[in-house]
């Protein structure tokens, strides 16, 4: 009767060890796959989407060629400044430049003339 008992624990252990590699089996074939597949997704979404990926990068490539078009404008405006401030400067001063920033900014006429504004 022992010998009876200890062949049937035997086949419940062979019959736990089959099914357990049953599981193991079914683990493998699905889990490791839906894991992969779960860190492709997260990397592509990062790549495209996230805060470094190809939308932020679109978007930055946007802003600097805005930002460009704002440096060739502003580097317009300096040389014209620098161009002015040329003109203004005791050895070089224009006269003819200093009568008309007079006449345009400040509303300078001679006393011959008549200032006629037009509104």
């Amino acid at each position: 009767m022992a010998q009876a008992l200890l062949h049937r624990a035997e086949g419940y252990e062979r019959e736990s060890r089959a099914s357990m590699n049953g599981v193991l089996g079914t683990v493998k074939t699905f889990l490791l796959p839906a894991a992969i597949g779960a860190l492709m997704i997260y990397f592509c979404y990062h790549a495209l989407a996230g805060d470094q990926g190809l939308a932020a990068w679109a978007e930055l490539q946007t802003e600097e060629a805005t930002l460009e078009k704002q440096i060739v404008e502003l580097e317009g405006q300096r040389t014209e400044i620098q161009e002015a401030l040329a003109r203004l400067r005791d050895r070089t001063m224009d006269m003819d430049y200093v009568e008309e920033i007079a006449r345009t900014k400040l509303s300078y006429v001679r006393p011959d003339e008549l200032l006629v504004s037009a509104r």
